[in-house]
């Protein structure tokens, strides 16, 4: 048995199916995906050859497949009177968090981050980056 696929419906139903059918149809396929990235730097503090002290510190990077949706996210971060950059060289997030009526105490750029993919850009839930090192969200373009 032939898996499915639609190239397979072109050919055993349309014969020469036109571009038009192939795009329409490709196009309705496509997904855009956005992935929250965590970094996480540990450093370590000796004194004399002795381990005095091993701090933890995690940051977060926002990446999308389709790059018009960074400055659209960007463009919400300014919306709310905030800013967000990226430091390639540290690999950390660096600006001001924004100001969203839904985060009061204890904010995080993840929180805001998924806040803006889930109940802004109408993206979904899809996968974890094992080992727990992000999460992969989709949306239909």
């Amino acid at each position: 048995m032939q898996q499915f696929s639609y190239f397979y419906f072109c050919r055993k139903y349309l014969k020469r199916p036109g571009p038009f059918f192939v795009s329409l149809l490709h196009n309705s396929l496509t997904m855009i995906t956005a992935k929250i990235i965590r970094h996480r730097h540990k450093y370590h503090h000796y004194m004399n050859d002795d381990l005095k002290d091993v701090t933890e510190e995690t940051f977060f990077k926002i990446v999308f497949s389709e790059p018009s949706e960074m400055d659209l996210f960007k463009e919400w971060i300014v919306k709310h009177d905030g800013e967000y950059n990226y430091n390639k060289e540290e690999s950390r997030q660096e600006g001001k968090f924004p100001k969203v009526p839904m985060f009061h105490d204890e904010i995080c750029w993840c929180d805001i981050m998924t806040y803006y993919l889930l109940h802004v850009a109408g993206y979904s839930f899809h996968s974890v980056i094992e080992p727990y090192k992000g999460e992969v969200y989709v949306r239909e373009s």
